[in-house]
């Protein structure tokens, strides 16, 4: 099943509905991933293949999947909490294979990764094989709010001003909306340059959205609006990003409410 010819839009809504689908998987025994090497192993639609790898510095992981050609794979690297690294999610189904997929990702900074493989539909037996190059050079420094465990505080009913410049290292922001009395909250944002995208995530499952806008309201692109249920106490985790990922700077406004 060939998707790489999707527009950027359409590739972003299969996209959400990839994580929405895994989050509800299982991950197999996670294994570390072995560089330089060449691994066989089983993936299905109820349980996928997860790995994991350390990096000490910036660099450069490529990772190499070649299936039995019956089962469509497709394959995640992300960050420890799992979501997506830019760049990091393929299913190009090279040669006409569905089970032959492969990618280079920039890792921007050391940390834990993991890497996922898993099927469309049925069960198959892969191989994985993948490779590091380390590469300070292409290190950026950590996002504050790039990941949920920083996401901003946004009080309800009150405007904040926030910027995405993802060409140099700021591709997405996250945002926490708290309600004591528990409802529906809507987030707004409001960009009169670039183009946005609001997800929306349970806390605790990040590579998962449950929903996501790319409205375009009245016509600009960037004035987003997604709405959701939130129990009483709990958090509400948002993250708005840039559809189209160039751009250097694109300010917006964002702000919540409940009812």
């Amino acid at each position: 099943m060939q998707r790489r010819w999707l527009p950027a839009r359409a590739m972003l809504f299969a996209c959400g509905w990839w994580l929405a689908s895994t989050g509800a998987l299982t991950a197999q025994s996670v294994v570390s991933l072995s560089l330089d090497s060449i691994a066989t192993t089983t993936t299905n639609d109820r349980s996928l293949a997860e790995f994991q790898f350390s990096a000490e510095t910036a660099g450069f992981l490529t990772v190499v999947v070649r299936g039995d050609g019956a089962t469509d794979l497709a394959t995640d690297v992300m960050d420890d909490l799992g979501q997506l690294l830019p760049e990091g999610q393929t299913d190009r189904d090279l040669g006409g294979n569905q089970g032959a997929e492969q990618l280079a990702v920039t890792v921007p900074h050391a940390g834990d990764y993991r890497i996922r493989v898993r099927a469309w539909s049925g069960a198959g037996q892969f191989q994985i094989g993948s490779s590091w190059i380390t590469f300070p050079d292409a290190g950026r420094l950590p996002d504050p709010d790039g990941k949920p465990t920083g996401a901003t505080p946004l009080p309800m009913r009150t405007q904040v001003d926030d910027s995405l410049a993802p060409s140099t290292g700021d591709p997405w922001d996250w945002f926490v909306v708290t309600s004591e009395t528990g409802g529906v909250v809507t987030v707004i944002t409001e960009a009169p340059e670039g183009d946005l995208v609001i997800e929306v995530f349970r806390e605790g499952d990040y590579g998962s959205s449950t929903g996501l806008s790319d409205q375009d309201m009245d016509g600009v692109a960037g004035n987003e609006s997604l709405t959701g249920r939130i129990e009483a106490g709990g958090r509400s985790y948002f993250k708005v990003s840039s559809l189209f990922g160039s751009e250097s700077n694109i300010p917006y406004s964002i702000r919540a409410g409940v009812i």
